[in-house]
């Protein structure tokens, strides 16, 4: 038997769907309900950020009531915003959940852990990106818990010092591939605020962009890596895993964003949309041709839904609160800026439009080191910076600005969850990990990222 908050996700899923075809206020009320619902039966096991978040959500209409007037098309937009989110998360969930009693998972995670030195670097930090496209956070528990026990294992013959920089180097290769997808894979949070933020671009608008900033941004995290550590005199090579193993993990990260493609142009709604949409029906997939074997392969799938994927869903019950809330008040929150005073100001001080996607990239980033959640400063950027007075910023001028700080973000600060997660994995503080560890790839890469801002601007 299915938990009400499990019935409450689907009710809100429903409710997202429902939205997409027939925009209204009663579908997004109802969505809007089933989340509420959900925070109150999760809220003894909500993290305290979480907590936070959601009492800041219910106490903020009523400051913004009180203090200016609360338009009702505002308060729906902020709550068709969390709806969305608590979809995005939701759905995610259905694909994690396959992905992870996959015994091709396994395989391919083994295969990428068991590489020789000479291009471990390498295979860790694509396994990272292709990994997190399926898994989402997943991927920092599996392949970290692969790393962390693959160094372990061989302490007893190598020296401590060796053991610890091996760890090290692994651990950023996979967290700066993890790290990388919002800037090419349409199943991210990022993605999601910006498109749904900006809907005049597409992801094709993003990926002839996002494709060279993956590239150059891999490409310096490995001559980091390089110049850090530089290689040992040769040894006796091993010739680890065959990657040929990766060949269909490829193939499934390529034909999720393409059956999106596809269901997009069919039904003419956004493919991020389309993408949220199918992924309950590819997990079901996938879970059937696992099934290989077993005699009534859709009671198996039907099974597998109802008994595993189903119950687990509240268990994302604060990732779902984070960002539900962290959308929601970002949409408030636009209302009390004044754009045109804002542009005034920027333009009184002789800044041009490259400036101020610069200082935002530094103000998301800044923020997020030293706790805001980079959700609610991602979603006031893109729906602020277009609207700026006097100024003419081009939306994927901001939404590179968006992709770039948050690869950034994630890879540094102490409350990314992907470096908490690192941290707790492999038994070393996350501050040690974010701002130690990553201290030169990231300065390089904001740096650049600036340079980069100020001439695309």
């Amino acid at each position: 038997m299915n938990s009400p908050s499990s019935l409450l996700l689907l009710l809100n899923m429903i409710a997202a769907i429902w939205t997409i075809f027939a925009p209204g206020l009663l579908p997004t009320a109802l969505g809007a309900g089933a989340v509420l619902a959900f925070f109150a039966f999760e809220w003894g096991s909500l993290a305290r950020v979480a907590r936070i978040l959601v009492g800041l959500s219910l106490f903020f209409p009523v400051l913004l009531g009180w203090r200016h007037g609360l338009q009702i098309q505002v308060l729906a937009d902020a709550m068709d915003r969390a709806v969305f989110m608590a979809f995005f998360v939701t759905s995610l969930s259905f694909l994690q959940s396959a992905a992870r009693s996959s015994p091709l998972i396994r395989r391919c995670g083994e295969a990428v852990v068991n590489q020789p030195p000479g291009r471990r670097y390498t295979v860790l930090t694509i396994g990272g990106a292709l990994f997190g496209v399926l898994l989402n956070l997943g991927t920092i528990s599996l392949l970290g818990t692969m790393i962390r026990e693959g160094v372990d294992a061989q302490r007893h013959r190598t020296e401590e010092r060796v053991s610890e920089i091996r760890l090290q180097r692994m651990t950023l290769a996979m967290m700066r591939g993890f790290c990388s997808i919002p800037m090419w894979s349409p199943i991210t949070v990022t993605l999601a605020i910006i498109l749904s933020s900006l809907p005049q671009i597409s992801y094709f608008d993003m990926l002839p962009v996002g494709i060279p900033m993956t590239v150059g941004y891999l490409t310096i995290g490995w001559v980091v890596d390089r110049l850090t550590y530089p290689r040992p005199a040769p040894a006796n090579a091993t010739q680890g895993a065959p990657l040929v193993v990766l060949l269909p993990l490829v193939g499934l990260v390529v034909l999720i964003p393409a059956c999106a493609f596809v269901l997009a142009e069919l039904l003419g709604v956004s493919m991020i949309r389309a993408l949220l949409m199918a992924l309950p029906v590819m997990a079901s997939v996938w879970i059937f041709v696992q099934a290989k074997g077993q005699q009534n392969r859709l009671k198996h799938v039907g099974k597998a839904l109802w008994r595993v994927t189903l119950p687990a869903l509240p268990t994302m019950r604060s990732e779902i609160a984070i960002f539900a809330c962290s959308g929601f008040l970002g949409i408030m929150v636009v209302p009390l800026v004044d754009t045109q005073a804002l542009g005034a100001v920027i333009t009184g001080m002789g800044l041009h439009e490259g400036w101020v996607l610069v200082l935002s990239f530094w103000a998301v980033t800044i923020c997020s080191a030293i706790g805001i959640n980079p959700i609610i400063s991602i979603t006031l950027s893109v729906e602020v910076l277009p609207r700026l007075q006097g100024l003419q910023i081009e939306p994927l001028s901001v939404a590179i600005m968006a992709v770039s700080a948050w690869a950034v973000i994630v890879n540094f600060s102490p409350y990314s969850a992907a470096v908490r997660i690192s941290g707790r994995i492999i038994g070393h503080d996350p501050v040690e990990i974010g701002m130690r560890w990553n201290a030169i790839f990231v300065t390089v890469m904001v740096v650049l990222s600036s340079l980069g801002l100020l001439m695309f601007g």
